[in-house]
């Protein structure tokens, strides 16, 4: 796996479900942040370990939040690799940039499932 060159694409455009697939699987090959980004900028990934780190998300961005005013608001679905469903993505939309875009996938198998790539990216 070109690791500099998936960091490279990174920065232009999202990272297909076999490139995140790919990462994921192989964690061990990239570092795992064990404290949050604080104001990561637009092609920025990064890994994070949920059991060692619960609050990844915090990151200094102010995201779009439901209407209670408190939590994110976060839209999610299921990402296939070739005919199966293997990953969970999360999108949230920033409240000042709406194109500004977080998306933290992490995989369906429950062996592999604390870790989380998060991707920035802006959308315009």
């Amino acid at each position: 796996m070109d690791v500099s060159n998936i960091q490279e694409e990174a920065k232009t455009r999202w990272l297909r479900p076999n490139e995140i697939h790919a990462i994921l699987c192989n964690h061990k090959i990239f570092s795992i942040h064990v404290k949050p980004v604080n104001l990561p900028k637009s092609g920025t990934i990064v890994l994070f370990d949920r059991k060692m780190l619960r609050n990844f998300r915090k990151d200094g961005h102010n995201w779009k939040k439901k209407k209670d005013g408190k939590t994110v608001k976060e839209a999610h679905e299921h990402l296939k690799v070739g005919n199966d469903e293997r990953i969970h993505v999360y999108y949230a939309h920033g409240h000042d940039a709406p194109t500004f875009v977080r998306r933290c996938y992490w995989l369906l198998d429950k062996t592999l499932e604390h870790i989380v790539l998060v991707h920035y990216r802006e959308t315009q």
